[in-house]
């Protein structure tokens, strides 16, 4: 008595034949796929992304939303007739040094430097940024000291 089960004999040559013809059928239905696809359209012009940058703060005054103001500390300046540079604090940052003319943030400008302030122009408009009564109590570092303070 044989208790194995009889396995089923398998024909090899039928097997690779239908092997052959699914790969083929495959292969045909998805390069008929590829092939028989539908072009991409462009897109409509009012869903076309947009390349350059739009100046949007006009619209933003319509509706009383201007541009968030940027608090600007003056630290130090420095002043030429090729008009100088200044140490900012810009939103409570540490201090940079800029020159007239170079970008603090997005829409604000250092637009002058004079001998005891900085012009600042934010979205068009010009404020005075007056420089602190005794910068040696805001800037660390070198102090100068009186002559008759170091003899003693």
């Amino acid at each position: 008595m044989n208790l194995s089960p009889a396995l089923p004999r398998v024909d090899m040559p039928a097997f690779a034949r239908g092997l052959a013809i699914v790969a083929l059928a495959l292969g045909i239905g998805v390069w008929g796929a590829l092939l028989f696809a539908p072009a991409p359209r462009a897109l409509p012009p009012m869903l076309d992304t947009v390349t350059s940058e739009q100046n949007t703060a006009a619209v933003a005054r319509w509706f009383g939303g201007g541009a968030l103001r940027v608090r600007v500390a003056l630290m130090g300046l420095i002043t030429s007739d090729k008009g100088g540079a200044a140490l900012l604090s810009v939103n409570g940052g540490t201090a940079q040094a800029y020159r007239v003319g170079q970008t603090l943030a997005p829409g604000v400008t250092l637009a002058g430097v004079t001998a005891n302030a900085v012009s600042i122009d934010q979205d068009g408009v010009t404020e005075q940024v007056a420089m602190p009564a005794n910068p040696a109590s805001v800037v660390q570092g070198f102090v100068p000291v009186n002559k008759s303070a170091t003899r003693h």
